[in-house]
């Protein structure tokens, strides 16, 4: 059976970070390497020790590897940095990359490494679709992982209307409120580099001549702005990034996303009524969807899975706690989005 491990570039609060690489342990990843974008004590206190995870500091290595030389300044060319240098080092057969809100699920009772085990010699690569959290019924949820899940629908732009109104439509691309790219498992031993969502044969590459085959039996769960603030602060600082010359690209449905939150961020009740378009479907919106095949349900058993590898209590998934967390981590973001936008995160958070 291939043997895999994970790379993931992570910027969070410890308890979704150590819940993202439990998660992981317990599927079966004989490793699971973390960069820390910055120091995050916390989360390396809750993972000190335990048997095949790697955590380092963003730039511990010197940025030494394949001639960088230099921090890349963009958060992506980090994590392509690290995801490449794990390639490059591993002796697993695979390497899945993934950021810390995402969580991989095999499907129809498989394993990870039973389902890149049956994939193609030939295929360097397999892709591994996005299905984007939604809330579904009334807010706050018991934990951080709650929900059904939305996929990619290639004909929302004709039957989206069926399900969702004009604002919500306008927010959602292909159905879907943030990335539909999915990500990558990659093998390792051809000489490849691990892109945001795909590798590479050239570090500077886009990888489309890099043969692969899609997953149907695994999932990429994206838990995309897991509390309102979590949200809100994610938007806030795709907003703030596009004051600055050449932001990232996004798709114009989650460039509206993040130009609506920073024109409304000083009105509480317009932040949370863009949340609520964008992430929260009735029950009814819900059977409307799984009727068109887009919404699934999945038992992941994330907090199960969690308290399994850490252990009862260690880590507090409450979205309350959450929130909580996310006041000390973002303080520079609350700050700056307060002096830009008057931005509030208290009314958002969970009690």
């Amino acid at each position: 059976m291939d043997t895999w491990g994970v790379a993931a570039l992570v910027d969070e609060p410890a308890a979704l970070v150590a819940a993202f690489v439990a998660y992981h342990l317990d599927l079966g990843a004989s490793e699971v390497h973390i960069l820390l974008d910055r120091p995050n004590p916390e989360a390396q206190d809750l993972l000190a020790g335990l048997p095949g995870v790697f955590v380092s500091q963003a730039g511990a290595d010197g940025w030494a590897f394949n001639g960088v030389t230099r921090a890349p300044p963009r958060h992506l060319g980090r994590q392509k940095y690290h995801a490449s240098r794990v390639l490059a080092e591993t002796s697993l057969d695979w390497i899945v990359h993934c950021d810390a809100d995402e969580f991989v699920l095999p499907l129809g009772g498989e394993t990870v490494a039973g389902v890149l085990s049956a994939v193609r010699k030939g295929a360097s690569w397999a892709k591994i679709h996005v299905a984007e959290r939604v809330h579904c019924g009334d807010l706050p949820a018991p934990h951080l992982f709650t929900g059904a899940f939305r996929n990619r629908w290639p004909e929302f732009g004709a039957e989206g209307g069926e399900v969702y109104n004009d604002i919500t439509r306008a927010l959602l691309n292909n159905g879907l409120c943030g990335h539909q790219l999915g990500k990558s498992a990659t093998r390792s031993g051809r000489d490849l580099f691990i892109g945001v969502h795909r590798p590479m044969r050239e570090y500077g590459g886009g990888g489309t001549d890099v043969p692969h085959d899609g997953l149907s039996q695994m999932q990429l769960l994206h838990f995309d702005g897991i509390t309102q603030l979590h949200y809100a602060l994610k938007m806030l600082r795709r907003a703030i990034k596009a004051r600055v010359k050449a932001p990232p690209k996004h798709s114009p449905a989650r460039e509206l996303q993040f130009s609506v939150l920073a024109e409304g961020a000083s009105d509480p009740v317009m932040t949370s009524a863009l949340f609520y378009a964008a992430k929260v479907i009735t029950e009814k919106q819900a059977d409307l969807l799984e009727d068109k095949g887009v919404l699934s349900w999945y038992d992941h058993r994330i907090p199960a899975r969690v308290e399994r590898v850490l252990g009862a209590g260690r880590v507090d998934l409450s979205p309350a706690a959450f929130d909580r967390a996310l006041l000390t981590h973002e303080a520079w973001l609350i700050g700056k989005a307060r002096e830009l936008y008057g931005f509030d995160p208290e009314p958002l958070m969970v009690r």
